[in-house]
């Protein structure tokens, strides 16, 4: 029997979406299911992951396998999983570093331009994409690339100041800023004040981090917004991570924030 290709490729896919050790649950948890009992495998399952954003990714998997592969036994997912969470831990530890600046060329070392290296994320991203962001203003190729991203069906999360939460040090409308199509697209978070720690006289933090991450498996860290100047016209320094560990870790730390209420949707 030859194995169903999109089978195969959404079972890739979950085994690099969930933690290392969720797919190790998940696994032992399937390996112990009798193949005839659809009911039985998705009450099964849905005790192993806890996290409801997880369990909505596990049951969007269980209705895939049973539409397009009802015929492959759970032993056999379970041995499929763990061998595609190897194959990508093993990937992710293959790691390059890359300089990204914008400004003046020193002609010392080559340096990529930051809204190259975004767009070039962007357009790479095949499931997944967070972008965190202090300042939002007409960015007009990135939110382009945005969209075209959203219709191929990645999904997409951005965090970012708003007026009202920052207490007035961003004063422009962030999200008129990204535009209709993003707002319409994208999932948008914001970190509320009652979420922010505070000094002593009362002033609460700031969501400064500027950061994109592709899939957990590429990242860009920068001192860029998402501004028109940030991209073209500033001196901005950042790195583009390709591999490793640190982007996977980052998009499940902003997941979690999202899941214990520290993001919250706008």
């Amino acid at each position: 029997m030859s194995p169903n290709p999109a089978f195969v490729s959404e079972i890739y896919h979950l085994a690099t979406d969930l933690p290392p050790e969720v797919v190790e649950k998940l696994a032992a948890c399937l390996r112990q299911l009798s193949p005839a009992s659809w009911l039985d495998i998705r009450a099964q399952t849905g005790q192993v992951v806890s996290q409801p954003g997880v369990r909505q990714r596990v049951r969007h998997f269980l209705d895939f396998w049973q539409s397009h592969a009802a015929n492959i036994e759970p032993a056999s997912v379970a041995l499929a999983l763990e061998a595609a969470a190897h194959a990508a831990a093993q990937q992710r530890q293959i790691q390059s570093l890359e300089l990204v600046w914008t400004g003046p060329d020193s002609q010392v070392i080559p340096l990529r331009r930051t809204d190259q290296a975004l767009l070039q994320l962007i357009h790479e991203a095949g499931q997944q994409l967070h972008l965190v962001s202090f300042a939002v203003y007409k960015p007009k190729a990135i939110t382009q690339a945005l969209v075209r991203a959203a219709q191929r069906g990645v999904t997409i999360a951005i965090y970012l100041e708003t007026p009202d939460a920052s207490e007035g040090k961003i004063t422009f409308d962030t999200i008129k800023s990204l535009g209709h199509e993003i707002a319409r697209h994208a999932r948008l978070y914001i970190w509320p004040l009652a979420q922010r720690p505070q000094s002593e006289n009362g002033k609460h933090g700031s969501l400064h981090a500027k950061i994109a991450v592709a899939d957990g498996q590429t990242m860009l860290i920068s001192s860029a917004n998402l501004t028109e100047y940030a991209m073209t016209l500033n001196m901005e320094l950042g790195v583009l991570i390709r591999g490793g560990p640190q982007p996977g870790q980052v998009q499940a730390h902003l997941t979690r924030l999202v899941e214990r209420g520290v993001f919250q949707p706008l």
